[in-house]
């Protein structure tokens, strides 16, 4: 099988012309913006699939649209196997998908028949249905304006190699040659450098974050080791293994023209073959970008902010390009929003780049524009709780809610808000989700953990139940395993099951090269072991956890019950009175699950 597209039939492109000099005959042909909506870093898109929307993330890193596989069973869509031998690689490893095929797909214009994806094993979060990737982007040239919540098929005629970059009147424009792309070949590959070494990078919206890989940054002095450089947890890709990650500092980042000193990047082993970073949404972002495959070009002009979210840990001012700057008081591109839906996509975005006081602006001129529309309420709550504002979040959830009952995003956002402070409301807003959220959905996951929050037990041990039905190969298979094991054990259900639950995690953890994941995992089954007065079994489990997490409150204490109930009392008060120092509430979460001295 190679990469193509299936039964596409493209529309005509509409005739918005700009002009890309004043004495060249250049006409850029552009479609409607089509609409993007930026969820944290996640570009997404509306779509169609016979006849029922579906949401997508826009992947430039992807040669091909890819469902997920509860997406396919949602949309009844039928699988079939890909042929002998074909594997697709990506972050986490390969695997063998499966291809559905749906009647109809729409989506910017274009309708397709028969139109196939690839179905990998993991969710893309929240309701998102899959990726589109460069069979769909490859039709033409592509404006990215993700700052404005846009993006633009453009068809150039008689422009050779002019400038397309036509919204730049009065800003530095960067421009990189991109290798020449086909079917076969479609990333979008260029030459950087990092503290002066050069590297090849994807343009890749894709990923969230931009990651450089460990090769490349050995090669420009860097390591997980080196001074400065700090976990910064895992990343997930289409395979099944999670990858860790590191924020490292990095003196010097340079592309086509531009450069960013003194910024921090993620760095991991992400197992590329034929470059060494992935150029991700945060640089999209920061950047009003265009693709010119007509040319092998990419120009992008500097929006201003962060170019490389890794979540604030370089200055915001540190983090913005020199040698290409922007003069004083340029802007992206003139447009404005007209109306709420543009105010709110905008005001996404700017949440998105962390700039909040601006994302609150725009999300209330959206609210003021459609009081009635619940979206833009939540959406600003959202920003209200990232600004430490929680009674305003709390109010803007509330009103979303009551725009919309079916809302079950909101009912969770204000759960979250709620389960310190009021965890009997929490728990009504908890089974509200429970109520209206669809089975399947990736959520379930989510509602579990919070369920256990809250102490009810046996909620999270159900949600865990639908969530490991519906996802049976996803990544974060381990994860929901060892927390239902741990949700067994704290309600004292199925405990033969808990054991199997954390046997079988332990072995996926060990696995996929995060050993560090499995302290939790043992703690749980020790946990498991202490409910069932398996003494010896468990001080080998919280001491084995402690070894791996010294700082882990929850296995301290427990480590103290057992040793009190083995008689060593001395051992036994001091662990629970280190634990209790280091976490005061850790004795009232033990009790909750019936475990006391």
């Amino acid at each position: 099988m190679s990469p193509r597209t299936f039964g596409w039939v493209p529309v005509l492109i509409a005739a918005s012309l700009s002009t890309a000099g004043a004495a060249s005959r250049c006409q850029l042909m552009m479609t409607p913006p089509v609409l993007v909506a930026m969820e944290n870093l996640r570009p997404v898109i509306a779509t169609d699939i016979n006849g029922v929307e579906a949401r997508f993330i826009v992947d430039t890193g992807s040669f091909f649209d890819f469902l997920s596989p509860v997406a396919a069973a949602e949309f009844k869509l039928p699988l079939s196997d890909a042929p002998f031998g074909y594997y697709v690689s990506g972050i986490g490893g390969s695997f063998a998908p499966k291809i559905a095929t749906a009647k109809t797909f729409s989506v910017a214009g274009l309708n397709g028949h028969d139109a196939e994806f690839l179905v990998g094993n993991n969710a893309f979060g929240g309701d998102i249905a899959g990726i589109l990737g460069q069979n769909i982007f490859r039709i033409a040239d592509v404006e990215f304006d993700f700052a404005n919540g846009v993006l633009r098929f453009v068809k150039p005629q008689h422009c050779s190699d002019d400038v397309l970059a036509y919204w730049a009147k009065t800003q530095p424009i960067a421009v990189v040659r991109v290798d020449w792309t086909s079917a076969q070949r479609p990333h979008l590959i260029a030459k950087a450098a990092v503290n002066g070494r050069d590297i090849h990078v994807i343009f890749d919206t894709g990923s969230w974050r931009s990651i450089l890989s460990l090769d490349a940054a050995r090669r420009a002095g860097i390591t997980p080791d080196s001074p400065g450089v700090v976990p910064a947890g895992a990343t997930i890709g289409l395979g099944s293994r999670p990858v860790r990650v590191w924020a490292a500092p990095i003196d010097k980042f340079s592309i086509g023209g531009e450069t960013i000193e003194h910024t921090h990047l993620l760095i991991g082993d992400i197992g590329l073959d034929n470059a060494d970073m992935l150029l991700g949404s945060d640089f999209f972002l920061a950047h009003h970008i265009y693709v010119a495959y007509s040319q092998d070009k990419v120009y992008f002009t500097y929006n201003g902010g962060p170019v490389f979210d890794v979540t604030a840990l370089a200055p915001a001012q540190a983090n913005a390009p020199v040698g290409n700057t922007p003069a004083a008081g340029a802007t992206a591109a003139p447009n404005a929003p007209t109306d709420a839906a543009g105010f709110m996509r905008r005001g996404m975005a700017d949440a998105s780049r962390g700039e909040l006081p601006q994302a609150i602006s725009d999300l209330t001129q959206a609210c003021t524009v459609e009081p009635a529309d619940a979206g833009c309420h939540y959406q600003r709550g959202l920003a209200y709780w990232r600004s430490s504002q929680p009674q305003l979040a709390l109010a803007d959830f509330t009103a979303a809610i009551q725009l919309q009952p079916a809302d079950f995003e909101a009912y969770l956002a204000r759960a979250q808000l709620e389960i310190v402070r009021q965890p009997d409301a929490a728990e009504s807003d908890l089974d509200a989700v429970d109520r209206i959220a669809p089975q399947q959905a990736d959520l379930r996951l989510q509602l579990a953990r919070l369920y256990g929050v809250a102490g009810e037990y046996a909620g999270a041990v159900h949600q865990y139940d639908l969530w490991i039905e519906y996802h049976p190969d996803d990544v974060n298979l381990s994860y929901a395993l060892a927390s239902r094991c741990g949700s067994e054990a704290a309600a004292n259900v199925d405990l033969d099951r808990a054991l199997d639950d954390c046997n079988t995690a332990l072995r996926l953890i060990r696995k996929s090269d995060m050993a560090q994941e499995s302290a939790i995992t043992i703690s749980n089954r020790g946990l498991l072991y202490l409910r069932e007065g398996q003494l010896d079994n468990a001080l080998a489990d919280f001491q084995d956890a402690l070894r791996l997490r010294s700082q882990f409150p929850l296995a301290r204490y427990a480590l103290g019950l057992v040793e009190l109930r083995k008689g060593l009392t001395a051992r036994g008060q001091a662990d629970l009175t280190a634990a209790q120092a280091r976490f005061p509430g850790v004795a009232k979460r033990l009790a909750s699950m019936g475990f006391m001295p």
